[in-house]
C-alpha cells in the first residue's frame, strides 16, 4: 500500500532476509523502470544501502518489522525510513527510551502510563529514521537528533509533521500510523529539507 507518493509498505513479507531482498528488488524494478537484473544494491561503511549507479539520481532506504516492510524513496537526496509496532514495544519503551536524551526521558516520565509506548515508538520511529536518512545510524545512541520540543506527545495520530536537526543537515520527518491485524504500526520517514529560512 502507498503512504504517499514515494513511501510504500508491503504486508506479508516473511521475516526471511531473502525474502525482503527479493521484495525490495521488485519494488525498485517497478518504480525505476528496469529488469530486476540490472539492478545492484551496495551498502556503505554504516550498512546503509544504495544503488550501484548513482546516475539514477534515486535514494532510497527500508525497515522492516513483523512481516511489514517499509521502502522509502527520493530524486532529491538521502531518504530514511523507520517502523514499528505499538505491541513490540510495550516490553521494551522504558530500557530503550534511556538512550534518549534527558528531557525526552522526562517527557515520556511524565505522560500516563498507557500512553508511553506509542510516545516511545513516535519518537523511536522519528530518530531511527533520521539517523538513517544521515547515514550516521545509531551507534552514537539516540539523545540526537532531539525531539524534546514537541509539545504534542501524549496526542493520538495523525501527527503533525517536523523538522529535525543532525550534522548541520535539516530532515523532515512524517509520521504514518495505521492498524494491521488488529496492530498499530508507526512508520517514519525522514528527508533532507531546506533549512528554515532558506529557499
Amino acid at each position: 500500500m502507498r503512504l504517499d507518493g514515494q513511501t510504500r509498505l508491503y504486508a506479508g513479507i516473511a521475516a526471511a532476509p531473502e525474502a525482503r531482498r527479493r521484495a525490495l528488488l521488485g519494488h525498485l524494478a517497478a518504480e525505476l523502470g528496469r529488469p530486476e537484473a540490472d539492478i545492484a544494491i551496495l551498502r556503505d561503511p554504516m550498512g546503509k544501502p544504495y544503488l550501484a549507479d548513482p546516475g539514477l539520481e534515486y535514494w532510497f532506504n527500508c525497515s522492516s518489522v513483523d512481516g511489514l516492510l517499509l521502502i522509502a524513496s527520493s530524486r532529491t537526496g538521502p531518504v530514511g525510513a523507520d517502523i514499528e509496532t505499538v505491541q513490540r514495544c510495550i516490553p521494551v519503551w522504558e530500557d530503550a527510551s534511556r538512550t534518549f536524551a534527558p528531557a525526552e526521558q522526562a517527557l515520556l516520565a511524565a505522560l500516563n502510563p498507557p500512553d508511553r509506548p506509542l510516545a516511545f515508538a513516535r519518537l523511536w520511529t522519528a530518530k531511527e529514521a533520521v539517523l538513517k536518512a544521515s547515514g550516521t545510524g545509531i551507534v552514537h545512541g539516540m539523545a540526537e537528533p532531539g525531539l524534546e520540543h514537541l509539545d504534542d506527545l501524549p496526542a493520538p495520530p495523525p501527527w503533525r509533521p517536523v523538522q529535525m536537526h543532525v550534522g548541520g543537515e535539516c530532515y523532515a520527518v512524517t509520521w504514518y500510523t495505521l492498524p494491521i491485524d488488529e496492530v498499530l504500526v508507526i512508520a517514519a520517514r525522514a528527508e533532507t529539507s531546506p533549512k528554515p529560512g532558506k529557499t
